[in-house]
């Protein structure tokens, strides 16, 4: 566990080793996995259920990690789609989960934003800026693409999830 604490901490720091390992270790993406229902519960926390309150309603928990799971899904599909595709560039489908997996810990900056910036979208775009930029050079190492078009790509991800999280919720989630 420690390995996947300091790969973490590399992808924290922008740190190329780090995406040198997920390119070409397979098991990141079980890792990738359990960082994203770790700090899933940890959001959870965060945002004032207590620990023996989610024990008591667990199907309110399994709801929120199986969004969670299916962002994460989703938001490296379109990401891997948009480089793969649109922009003509390299990497497997398991990297990119590798990738956003290490990147998802950001997204705790969300309880922090929620609290201070009033409006939703402003909160949720200033909570996903690290994360999206996590994603970016991740993107950009993988793919041999530039940094612009990487970011193209992890903006592609992101804004198809809301679009398809509107689609199925039946309106904005805003």
């Amino acid at each position: 566990m420690s390995e996947v604490l300091q790969r973490l901490v590399q992808t924290l720091r922008f740190e190329r080793d780090a995406f040198v390992w997920m390119d070409f270790n397979d098991r990141a993406t079980g890792d990738a996995l359990i960082l994203v229902v770790v700090t899933q519960v940890l959001i959870l926390l965060g945002g004032g259920s207590s620990l023996l309150g989610l024990v008591g309603s667990l199907p309110r928990v399994i709801s929120v990690m199986l969004e969670a799971l299916i962002f994460w899904l989703v938001f490296s599909g379109i990401a891997y789609a948009a480089a793969k595709y649109l922009f003509r560039g390299d990497g497997a489908y398991a990297t990119y989960l590798r990738i956003a997996g290490f990147a998802y810990p950001t997204l705790l900056l969300l309880l922090f934003t929620t609290r201070f910036i009033g409006n939703g979208s402003l909160a949720f775009l200033a909570g996903s800026l690290w994360f999206l930029a996590i994603v970016a050079y991740g993107i950009h190492y993988i793919s041999d693409l530039d940094l612009v078009k990487s970011a193209a790509c992890s903006g592609f991800g992101i804004v198809g999830w809301v679009i398809i999280s509107a689609i199925f919720s039946g309106g904005l989630i805003f």
